[in-house]
């Protein structure tokens, strides 16, 4: 509580004083019926000193008047403050004790969150490692097939160089064999119009002589026409020590059977490929090593046509390239 200044009622109460000490003098006075000089002059002067006294008194009492309303406003000013401040204070606790039921509320979610934090860190952490030791599996996985990549790649090469060398002595032998069958052609060129063809397929070289041109009807002797146009072919092909020559002899379908060689067309091919072996050998340098003979009957016809019997009676001798250097390039 603010305490109020009481310096007004002070100075009041000394001019009081004054008044009550003069009344005291002239009642003394009178009472006395006489006053001396001195006296008189002494009462005189003691109220003057009241008269100023009390003049000063009464100034201080306005000014204290005047500080006691300043004072009084500033009290006003200062209740009417506190009373603003309670209610501010009063406010404030509210809001405090709000404030402290949601930090209340705050700090119990914060408890939540962070033990569902932990239980997730933990979760996470157990989810890392299995992913670590899944990715690990993984990398394993993938340096054995990039491991196996490696080799493939480089086998891969070392088969590519390998295709490389057998296409290119595939080449080499495909035209070694289109020329041959170009000179063979050129060499036997008399006989073309008498039943001999010269082709090349698959990259061999097929010399086809009609039985006509070798042999007399169901013989397997070779007749002078036929000896020469082998003979030529042996001269042809003597040097071509990289080709192995293949006798194939042909019969038609018409069966027949005897009691003395040739008994049927099995042995009839066979003994004419054998003839034309002969004639070749004796005739040229070639090597026996290069030659082999066989008989097709008449199982491998060039027509199916009745009427073109005599196309299917006849030798074939097949130029094939030696196949020593593609083998040993596969077996590498």
């Amino acid at each position: 509580m603010i305490q109020r200044h009481s310096t007004p009622s002070a100075a009041r109460a000394g001019a009081s004083a004054a008044v009550l000490f003069l009344a005291a003098v002239s009642l003394a006075a009178a009472l006395t019926g006489c006053v001396t000089a001195r006296q008189y002059d002494e009462l005189r002067s003691g109220h003057d000193g009241l008269i100023v006294e009390n003049e000063d008194l009464a100034k201080r009492n306005q000014e204290l008047a005047l500080r006691d309303e300043e004072q009084s406003s500033q009290i006003q000013s200062l209740e009417k403050r506190m009373g603003n401040l309670v209610m501010d204070t009063t406010s404030m606790g509210t809001s405090l004790r709000r404030l402290r039921s949601q930090y209340d509320k705050l700090n119990e979610l914060n408890e939540l969150l962070t033990q569902r934090s932990d239980r997730l860190r933990s979760e996470v952490s157990e989810e890392n490692r299995t992913l670590l030791v899944e990715l690990q599996s993984m990398r394993e996985a993938l340096q054995i097939q990039e491991d196996s990549l490696f080799r493939l790649e480089r086998d891969l090469r070392q088969r590519e160089v390998r295709v490389n060398e057998l296409q290119a002595l595939v080449d080499a032998q495909s035209r070694a064999s289109r020329l041959l069958k170009e000179r063979l052609a050129g060499a036997l060129f008399g006989f073309r119009d008498k039943g001999l063809s010269v082709e090349e397929r698959d990259g061999k070289v097929y010399v086809s002589l009609a039985a006509k041109l070798l042999f007399p009807s169901g013989s397997t002797q070779v007749d002078i026409e036929g000896r020469q146009a082998l003979v030529d072919l042996a001269h042809a092909i003597e040097s071509e020590t990289d080709f192995e020559v293949v006798v194939e002899g042909h019969t038609d379908d018409v069966a027949f059977a005897s009691t003395v060689s040739p008994k049927n067309n099995w042995e009839l091919s066979v003994l004419r490929a054998t003839a034309v072996v002969e004639i070749l050998t004796n005739n040229s340098s070639i090597s026996p090593t290069l030659l082999s003979a066989s008989g097709r009957s008449e199982f491998h016809p060039v027509s199916a046509d009745p009427e073109a019997r005599d196309r299917n009676r006849r030798i074939e001798v097949i130029l094939a390239p030696k196949l020593d250097q593609l083998y040993d390039l596969l077996e590498d």
